[in-house]
């Protein structure tokens, strides 16, 4: 299955979108206002730890104390602990332990941040860390080689496994990741050495910096989607900024000189997410109902630590009888449901409601088409059969909130029951349609009327690109604040 990779650059956010089969299956967005710090590694101080939850927090430097749990912690973080007593057996293998007993207040550690901070909670941690690469995951603690579950071929599997395991050095541990399969040995090798001459300058600076402090921060969106996004399903890579793209091909020409997926700089007057339908999906992205081609559709229901969808017959009326009708709308939604997982990054318990079918065999068809369209999702899951009422229950990984939540907050005027788009959505959106609107010849005035606050923000976050585009195109900017939701605006050109 062929898939395109469309990256989209607006100043100070970068989104990122996967497109398969024509549909729009993922979707990531950074920006400068929230950095993402999953999986920058920090040496960090003990703060105060919570027995009764047999966790600590720890110190990183960032306004809130990440958190840490008692099985996150590596022997290696408390061996000291065990320096006047003989060192017991099995220690290696040790995992049930206190984290009274393991850490103490002032303590220096080295740990990885696992999930963002979400809720109002700090971020977890582990003392276990992992260096990703195009091709292979550093696992410092760990003295084994892994291979990837989506390489299901046995002879490339133990190809992989026995070049590793002649490879690398004693005391460290390497998973073979879904885009090293079929690649060189040379390939290969190049990347192990790179993460381990990581790994080298990151303990190194540990020993000469003192806590709290930052030791390795993961690289930009850009080369994040290069690095675990683009394996070779992916028929072609494009970018919308030229600054990107140059960055993206100095990676991939240093560090990947064989790399052979198509990369392209678009420079249509229509926005790239427009060109492929994009923005009208993220938009859909707000509603809670989805529709089947069908004419069924799904109810979507986010909660904070559960999702529920409800799968309906809607204006579906094809089909034989009642219950061919049922399996249809079933399978179709099985298949929509695993996209709309993957694309609102849904995580957490997630309940899934199908129509109640009567045959076992037509219950299995339609569990196995869900199962099988999830597994294409990079995110860790774990799904249940599906019960007797025709609800399959699965939780998915939490690395950071679901899309929804990261593109709005809780709406102001409905007591906080639903959702409504953030004031920083909506002037990413104006930017992007000022941009179109200020490229156009005879433009001497751009209005835009918007929220106050939303005008507010704009400024706080843009100001020297507003300033920058005034000057490059000699337009002059001008906004006028108006009684509109946050998510209306208008913009008028003289």
């Amino acid at each position: 299955m062929e898939s395109i990779v469309l990256i989209n650059v607006t100043f100070n956010e970068t989104r990122v979108a996967v497109i398969e089969n024509g549909l729009l299956a993922e979707l990531y967005l950074e920006r400068k206002s929230q950095p993402q710090i999953v999986g920058n590694i920090y040496k960090g101080r003990v703060g105060k730890i919570v027995p009764g939850m047999q966790a600590a927090f720890i110190e990183l430097g960032l306004e809130k104390s990440g958190f840490i749990s008692a099985e996150d912690v590596h022997e290696d973080s408390f061996l000291e602990f065990f320096l006047e007593e003989e060192e017991p057996q099995n220690y290696k293998k040790a995992t049930k332990h206190l984290i009274q007993d393991v850490l103490r207040e002032g303590q220096e550690v080295l740990v990885q941040v696992l999930k963002e901070s979400t809720g109002g909670k700090g971020a977890k941690l582990s003392s276990y860390i992992a260096l990703p690469g195009k091709y292979l995951v550093l696992l410092e603690a760990a003295d084994l080689v892994g291979i990837s579950r989506r390489i299901e071929d046995k002879e490339e599997r133990k190809r992989l496994s026995d070049f590793i395991k002649q490879s690398k050095p004693k005391g460290i541990g390497f998973i073979a990741r879904t885009a090293s399969m079929g690649k060189t040995e040379d390939e290969i090798q190049q990347d192990m050495e790179h993460l381990i001459g990581l790994w080298q300058d990151i303990k190194k600076k540990s020993e000469e910096y003192k806590a709290p402090v930052l030791l390795y921060e993961e690289p930009s969106l850009n080369i994040k989607t290069i690095r675990d996004l683009i394996t070779n399903d992916v028929k072609s890579i494009i970018v919308d900024s030229n600054e990107a793209y140059q960055e993206i091909s100095n990676y991939l020409s240093s560090r990947f000189p064989g790399f052979n997926s198509k990369i392209e700089l678009y420079s249509d007057h229509t926005p790239l997410f427009v060109q492929f339908g994009v923005e009208s999906e993220i938009k859909r992205i707000f509603e809670k109902k989805v529709w089947l081609k069908s004419g069924g559709y799904l109810i979507i229901e986010e909660t904070e630590a559960l999702t529920v969808m409800d799968i309906n017959t809607g204006k579906y009326l094809s089909g034989d009888n009642h219950e061919e009708t049922i399996f249809d709308i079933n399978v179709e939604a099985a298949s929509e449901a695993a996209r709309q997982i993957r694309l609102r990054n849904l995580v957490g318990i997630i309940v899934i409601d199908f129509i109640d079918m009567k045959n076992r065999q037509k219950k299995e068809e339609v569990f196995e088409t869900f199962a099988e369209a999830l597994r294409k999702d990079k995110a860790r899951s774990v799904i249940l059969d599906m019960s007797p009422f025709g609800v399959v229950q699965m939780t998915r990984q939490r690395v950071r909130e679901s899309l929804l939540k990261t593109l709005a907050e809780p709406c102001g005027h409905c007591g906080g029951i639903g959702y409504e788009k953030s004031k920083e959505t909506v002037s990413y959106e104006i930017m992007r349609e000022l941009k179109i609107h200020i490229a156009r010849p005879f433009t001497k005035k751009i209005l835009i009327h918007a929220n106050p606050y939303v005008i507010k923000t704009l400024k706080e976050l843009e100001q020297k690109n507003l300033k920058q585009l005034e000057e490059e195109y000699s337009v002059e900017i001008i906004f006028e604040p108006a009684d509109y939701k946050f998510e209306d605006f208008k913009i008028k050109v003289e």
